[in-house]
Parts: C-alpha cells; structure tokens; sequence
C-alpha cells in the first residue's frame, strides 16, 4: 500500500497499536460479555473434534469464522486472553492504515479537493474509544472491521489498478470471510455489486467483474454451507438464529431498543429452546416475528423509526454518558458536512454510502445493539476526515 507519507502512516500504526495494547493489558483475563463465552466455548468444542457448535443442540447457531480465529490463537498454547487482545491490538492498528487508504483512495486521487483525509482519517480511527475498547474483548468486531475494510480498500484500489480483476476478487474473498465473521454483512457485499457497476462504468466489463467479485465469495462460503446442509438437509444462510433474531426486535414486548431475551422469558414470550430441533425453532420465531409485523404494520414502522434513533444515539440511552453521545454527535454532523463536500466524487463515495444505509436499514428490522454500528463507524470517520481536511486547508489559505 502506497501513502504520500510513509512515515505518517507509521507513526499512526504505532500511536493505534500503543494505545490498543496499553488498555487491552490493563484489563482483566475474565470475561466481560456473554458473547465472549459462546465464541470461546464453539472454539474449544472444535479444538475438542466436536465440531463448531455451541452445544449438540446448536450446531449452527453462530457464525464460524471467529471461533475458527480464536480456535488458531488457543492452538498456540498461548494464554488466551492475552493472546487474542495481542493479535486484536495489531489487526485494529493495521485498520486505521486501510481507512487512510481508503479514504486516498475516494477523496485524494486525481485532483483531491480534501488532500489530508486519508491522514485524518486514520488519526480519529486510531483514537477512536470504542476501536479500542473492542481489541480487549473476546468478540468479532475488531476481527470483522478489518475484513470489511480490507474488502472495500480492494474494492477501491481496482479503480486505478493494471490488474483490477485481481483486486476485485480478492475483495470478494474478504467479503466472503466477513459475512462468516457477521452474516449483517451479507446486504452490502450484494450492494457491492452495484457499486461495480457504477464506480467504473464499462458494459462488457461488468461482466468480469461480476464474475471476479461473486465467485470468490462464494467459493469462500461454500464450504460452511455445504456442511450445513450435510447436517440439516437444506440450506441455511450462514447461521438458524435470523428467525429468533428477528422476533426479539419485533414482538409484543419490543420497545424500539435491545429488550434481551431475559425480559423475554420473564415476560413468558421467549425461550431458549435449548433441547429442539434447532431449525424447527428459528422457523416458528420466525413465524411469529413476521405474523407480529403483518399484524401491526403502524407498530412495526414505529419501532423501526425507534430503532433507527437508538442506533445513531438520537434518544439518549446511555443516561447520563454524555462524554459518549456528544462526540458521536459531533462525528455525524462533520460525516454529514463530508458527504455534501464529496459530492463531486459521488462514484466512488458511494461505496461507503451504501455501507452506512445497508447497516442502518438491517437494524432498523433488527435489534439496534450498540456494538452493531461499530462496521460503519470508519466510513462517518473517512466523510468527517473530508469536512475536517478541507477545514483546515480554508484555515491555511485565508492565513496565508
């Protein structure tokens, strides 16, 4: 990867690393999420040969790419806490790096109007808490990030590439891995496809890179479907949870923010299943998910609207943690003045465009946990990087 400035890129790599490290050391080797316990768990029952299941009722009810992770990390004999926040520590450093090339890559080729924002850009990842706080946890997010943003820096850098084809595919392959990692990517990576079509037009290219792009990813997804369908007779799209998944945002109890299942079970809708036919029971909540939406369709658009306010932060859940909610309202007023700015550039911004709409739409249908905006966090920080750049580049010229 090619930057105007190597040694800036360096420096933000090690400031992202240090402060990743200094607080993934400082925390404690228990667990901290009910997430981090199913994820070790699928690992060691696959390390154990039975298989990447959470138990022998739950054979597909998480996706497998970071037990896999974790299942490698664990092989190494390695104390695990330590050794995943390590690894995590430098994945999300290298992150920041691909946000910078991202964002050169949609804002600065050719006659850059924000020169600076790739720089920009990979300073407010590095510093960003919650990238931070995530290499410390034993959960996919840091894992998924980098995938999505190795896939969409593929993806932009065919654009200017003698072998674009190449990089198309290989953006196909992250993809790929990231729906394994989160099947929430799986819109995008179809989105994509139009992206294609649109940032370089060339009708009888498409064609190719239709077939570079989609092959990889599903080549990559083949072998989890295929074991899939070996254990249940039909196919299942990635993992059985999206019925039970679907009716804990929309049931009688939903409220439009994350109502866990614990409420669900007091309030004698909801059971964990745990002894059933594992497809059996996504199937009927399912069902009764989408008979609750047919149902009370006024009601379904209300907890969607709720939703989509719990997702950007527009209703103050975090009582009282205003040092959180106010610098992401910052953020999206700067992702905002961005975007209006690199509209001259709307081919290529459009990539994150449709990242930012597919992640906001799928947890407007379900539950609008807060970790789950983390994958479009980078693209408001690459659009704010713009408005910032170009501020700083009006301060500088008006001094002079």
């Amino acid at each position: 990867m090619k930057f105007a400035n190597g040694k800036v890129a360096l420096i933000i790599f090690f400031t992202a690393l240090a402060l990743r490290l200094g607080f993934t050391f400082a925390q404690p080797e228990s667990f901290q999420d009910e997430d981090e316990i199913v994820y070790t768990t699928v690992a060691w029952n696959f390390l154990a040969g039975r298989g990447l299941i959470l138990t022998r009722h739950r054979l597909a009810a998480f996706p497998p790419l970071y037990p896999l992770f974790l299942a490698g990390l664990f092989k190494l004999g390695i104390t695990k806490f330590i050794a995943v926040r390590v690894i995590q520590a430098f994945l999300g450093a290298f992150s920041c790096i691909l946000l910078m090339g991202i964002s050169k890559e949609i804002f600065e080729e050719g006659k850059g109007d924000a020169r600076g924002a790739g720089t920009v850009s990979g300073i407010l990842m590095a510093v960003y808490p919650l990238f931070i706080f995530y290499c410390a946890q034993l959960m996919a997010e840091t894992l998924f990030v980098f995938l999505l943003l190795a896939g969409l820096y593929a993806l932009m850098r065919h654009l200017r590439s003698p072998s674009p084809l190449r990089w198309i595919a290989l953006a196909g392959a992250f993809m790929g891995l990231g729906v394994l990692c989160r099947p929430a990517l799986l819109p995008f990576a179809l989105l994509a496809i139009v992206w294609l079509a649109v940032a370089r037009p060339a009708r009888n290219f498409f064609s190719k890179k239709l077939l570079s792009y989609i092959i990889p990813l599903i080549l990559v997804l083949l072998p989890w479907e295929v074991r899939n369908y070996r254990l249940f007779g039909e196919v299942i799209p990635v993992t059985s949870s999206g019925g039970k998944n679907l009716y804990l945002a929309n049931n009688p109890l939903s409220s439009g923010g994350t109502v866990g299942y614990r409420e669900l079970m007091e309030g004698g809708i909801f059971h964990l299943g745990e002894k059933e036919n594992e497809i059996a029971y996504d199937r009927d909540y399912r069902k009764r998910a989408l008979d609750f939406i047919k149902e009370n369709p006024g009601r379904f658009l209300l907890l969607s609207l709720k939703r989509l306010a719990w997702f950007y932060h527009f209703d103050y859940h975090y009582r009282g943690t205003f040092w959180l909610i106010i610098p992401f309202h910052v953020l999206l007023i700067l992702s905002v003045a961005g975007i209006w700015i690199s509209r001259s550039r709307w081919r290529r911004a459009s990539l994150l465009l449709f990242l930012i709409a597919s992640f906001t739409v799928v947890h407007m249908v379900f539950l609008p946990e807060g970790r789950y905006r983390l994958p479009l966090v980078p693209a408001l920080l690459a659009f704010a990087s713009v408005a910032l750049a170009r501020a700083v580049s009006y301060r500088i010229a008006h001094r002079a």
